[in-house]
């Protein structure tokens, strides 16, 4: 029963998890810049939005497809329109 109960929660967490945040893409976020992460753990859309969503003082999370670059911002002004972009706001 425990293990069942595992499975369950471990394949329901990603849905939950990316209900918490809405993805846009060709959009960059203007505003207050928390942290820029280059490592490789963080150049994908999913590896910048999950640690975005890990972060409590994140409100958001720009990432650029070609430099691969993620860019978390603790506040959020506004969203503008850029090809190449993806952003999540909380």
């Amino acid at each position: 029963m425990k293990r069942l109960l595992l499975a369950l929660t471990l394949i329901t967490l990603p849905s939950i998890a990316s209900a918490q945040i809405a993805i846009q893409d060709d959009y960059v976020i203007q505003g207050k810049i928390f942290a820029v992460k280059t490592a490789k753990k963080y150049s994908s859309v999913e590896g910048c939005s999950k640690i975005a969503l890990s972060k409590t003082k994140v409100e958001g999370f720009t990432f650029e497809s070609k430099s691969q670059k993620c860019t978390l911002f603790k506040k959020v002004r506004n969203l503008k329109e850029k090809k190449g972009f993806v952003s999540g706001t909380k």
